[in-house]
């Protein structure tokens, strides 16, 4: 085998080695996208249940409903949930009210973690951590479940 042959083979190896790197990566990233995806979709309230429009008076908060302040920076939100709510879940309703914004990252096995909320940023090795009346959490978002009158202060550090 001639010392070109040699380079040509060793070159295709690379080349089929190198697309087999970017496919798996490719592929990770959009089972990833899925499974967000599928998250945030089953944590979404449905708008009918049986069938039937969701009723609900907007001056008269339904019976139990419970109530909980976020304070992010210059944004404060009043949250109503329903007992036995995941802090998470509350921030998905409250954003697809247009009542806060926030984002992050779903880590499976370890929940979801906040990257912004409000005005603040997660930056330049500061973190977002959030205080439940004062106390800093030990769980994250998804693992917390509200309780009425929780003061829930998020600061980054």
């Amino acid at each position: 085998m001639s010392k070109n042959q040699k380079k040509l083979y060793i070159r295709i190896f690379i080349a089929i080695v190198f697309s087999v790197v970017i496919l798996f990566f490719i592929d990770t990233k959009e089972k990833e996208d899925v499974i967000q995806n599928i998250v945030q979709e089953s944590v979404v309230p449905s708008p009918q249940i049986n069938n039937k429009p969701k009723t609900q008076i907007v001056d008269t908060p339904p019976k139990n409903t419970q109530s909980a302040t976020v304070l992010a920076g210059a944004t404060t939100a009043h949250l109503s949930f329903a007992p036995d709510t995941s802090f998470y879940d509350t921030l998905v309703q409250a954003k697809s009210a247009g009542q806060i914004e926030f984002a992050g990252k779903n880590y499976p096995g370890l929940g979801f973690f906040v990257t912004d909320i409000g005005t603040l940023h997660a930056s330049r090795g500061k973190y977002l951590l959030y205080y439940i009346n004062g106390t800093e959490a030990t769980v994250g978002v998804s693992s917390y479940t509200l309780k009425d009158g929780d003061i829930i202060e998020w600061k980054l550090e």
